[in-house]
C-alpha cells in the first residue's frame, strides 16, 4: 500500500530536476547534453585538496567527537566564526546565538516556511523567483503572490499595494536581494531600507535569502538587509554552497534569540543536527584557508563566463532579445519576442543536447512564457561560445517553423 496523505499528494518534483532527470537518461545513453539549466557551482573549483588536508586535522584533533552526536542548533566554533564572516554584509549587531546552522539554506527555507506559514497565510516573492522556494511556500499552504521587479530589485510601490491587500495575512516576504537568481538583479541600498519599514509597518518579517552575494564581479558586496533591521523583522539566510562546495550542505539562520531558539527546537523534531565533520570543514576552511583567494578565482572565472555568454547571445539570438546583465551570480535572464513560448520549445532544443529553464518556472503568476534563464557557472568558455549560438540558431528555427 502506497503511503497517503493530503500533503505528501500535494508534493510535485521540481522542475528544474526535471530537466536534470532529462539530462541524466541522455547520459545513462552516452550522450553528453551541454546544460546552462543548473544552478550549480563550478565542479572544478572546489577547494578538493584543502578539504582533504582538512579532514586530517579533524581527526587528528578531535578523533571520535567529530563524528559524536551533537547539539542542534549547531557547532559553536563555527557560529562563532560566522559572527566575524558576517561583517563582510554590515551585519554586527549579532552573536552567536542569533545563529543555526542548518543542512544547506533549504533547509532554512523549509523551516521558515513550516514554522510561519498558517491556513490562509500569503508569501510576497519577486516575480520571479527561486522555483526551489516557491515550491517549499506552496507545500506548506501558502498562497504566493509575486511582486514584480526592475533593475533595482523589487519594486517598493507594487510591495506596499500588495501588503495592503492581504493585510494581516502575510507570513513573510522572500527576496533574494544580491544577484537574485533567476535574473541577477540586485536590490538598491534605498530599496534594502525601505524594505525594513514597511515590514514594520504592515507587521511581518522579510527573509532574506543571501547565497550568492559575496560572487560579485566588481567586488562590490553590498549591505545585507538585515544591516538595516532595526525591529528584528529580517531573517537572513546564508550558504557556503556557491563559494565552497553544495555537497558539504552548510547554511545557516540568523534572528533573534527567541527566534533561533524556536527554529532549534523544530531542529530537534527534524534530523537533531547537521553534519559534524562538514560543519568542522567550513569553519577550518574560512578560518585557516584561503577563502578569499579561492573566491576571487572563481569570481574572474565566472566574470569571464558571463562575457562570453552575453557576447554569443548578442550575435546568435534573435533581433530584440533582452539581456539583463547581471553584476554578480551565476545566471543570465533574458527575454525573447512575446510570441515564443520556451516550455514548448524547450524539446525542440533539447534534440540538440542543449538544456536551459524556460522562465514560466521561476514566475508564480504563469508569466515569463517567453524567458529563460542561462548558467554560465558550469560550462568553459569554449563550450560557452560553442553551444550558445548553436541555441540561437534552434531559436531561430523554432520561431520560423511556428
Amino acid at each position: 500500500m502506497v503511503i497517503s496523505s493530503k500533503f505528501l499528494d500535494a508534493l510535485t518534483p521540481s522542475s528544474i530536476r526535471s530537466i536534470t532527470a532529462k539530462i541524466r537518461d541522455k547520459a545513462k545513453e552516452g550522450v553528453q547534453v551541454t546544460s546552462f539549466a543548473g544552478g550549480l557551482p563550478s565542479k572544478e573549483f572546489f577547494p578538493i585538496e584543502d578539504i582533504r588536508k582538512i579532514n586530517d586535522w579533524i581527526f587528528e584533533e578531535e578523533g571520535g567527537e567529530a563524528i559524536q552526536y551533537a547539539a542542534s542548533d549547531g557547532y559553536d566554533p563555527l557560529r562563532q566564526y560566522l559572527v566575524k564572516f558576517m561583517q563582510r554584509y554590515q551585519v554586527t549587531d549579532i552573536d552567536y546565538k542569533n545563529i543555526l546552522i542548518t543542512s544547506g539554506a533549504q533547509q532554512g527555507l523549509a523551516y521558515l516556511a513550516k514554522g510561519l506559514i498558517t491556513n490562509g497565510s500569503v508569501v510576497i516573492v519577486e516575480n520571479p523567483s527561486y522555483p526551489g522556494a516557491l515550491d517549499t511556500f506552496r507545500a506548506y499552504g501558502a498562497k504566493i503572490v509575486g511582486v514584480g521587479m526592475d533593475d533595482d530589485g523589487l519594486k517598493m510601490d507594487e510591495l506596499e499595494t500588495a501588503l495592503k491587500k492581504h493585510t494581516k495575512g502575510v507570513a513573510f516576504i522572500y527576496t533574494i536581494a544580491d544577484f537574485q537568481n533567476p535574473t541577477g538583479r540586485s536590490m538598491s541600498i534605498e530599496r534594502r531600507k525601505q524594505l525594513v519599514e514597511l515590514a514594520e509597518k504592515y507587521d511581518t518579517f522579510v527573509v532574506e535569502d543571501g547565497p550568492y552575494s559575496l560572487i560579485s564581479f566588481d567586488g562590490t558586496v553590498m549591505p545585507a538587509i538585515k544591516s538595516f533591521d532595526k525591529y528584528g523583522r529580517v531573517i537572513y539566510s546564508g550558504s557556503t554552497s556557491k563559494t565552497i562546495a553544495p555537497g558539504l550542505r552548510i547554511g545557516w539562520l540568523i534572528a533573534d534569540h527567541e527566534s533561533i531558539t524556536k527554529l532549534v527546537y523544530l531542529k530537534m523534531r527534524d534530523d537533531l543536527q547537521v553534519n559534524n565533520i562538514a560543519q568542522r570543514q567550513v569553519y577550518r576552511y574560512l578560518k585557516d584557508c584561503d577563502f578569499d583567494g579561492h573566491l576571487q578565482t572563481v569570481i574572474d572565472v565566472y566574470r569571464r563566463r558571463r562575457n562570453v555568454m552575453i557576447d554569443a547571445v548578442k550575435n546568435s539570438f534573435p533581433e530584440g532579445t533582452h539581456i539583463v546583465v547581471p553584476g554578480g551570480g551565476l545566471f543570465l535572464w533574458l527575454e525573447l519576442d512575446p510570441s515564443v513560448d520556451t516550455l514548448a520549445m524547450f524539446d525542440y532544443v533539447f534534440q540538440k543536447n542543449i538544456a536551459y529553464v524556460p522562465g514560466v518556472f521561476f514566475c508564480p503568476d504563469g508569466s515569463g512564457k517567453n524567458a529563460m534563464r542561462l548558467n554560465f557557472s558550469t560550462a568553459s568558455e569554449k563550450s560557452i561560445a560553442e553551444c550558445v549560438p548553436i541555441l540561437g540558431d534552434m531559436i531561430r528555427q523554432y520561431i520560423q517553423e511556428q
